[in-house]
């Protein structure tokens, strides 16, 4: 997971060097969000999978950081 970590910071470094802005959550499924807003979280993980085919872990993570990084409107 570090490794993971530093490669991720990393790219972030790189693409703002560039003036490049990259949001990995820019693109959620409106499903996902619909289900955030309204406090259901394995709605959402639900909705994550079925719109990316996703598996378990990885759309609670998505979910999760999302929740996370949540904005006022989500």
């Amino acid at each position: 997971l570090g490794a993971l970590s530093r490669l991720e910071g990393k790219r972030d470094a790189v693409l703002k060097h560039q003036g490049i802005r990259f949001d990995p959550y820019g693109e959620t499924p409106p499903a996902v969000l619909d289900a955030l807003r309204r406090g259901r979280t394995i709605e959402a993980i639900k909705a994550y999978r079925v719109a990316t085919g996703v598996g378990l872990k990885e759309a609670k993570d998505y979910v999760d950081e999302l929740r996370r990084r949540a904005s006022p409107n989500v």
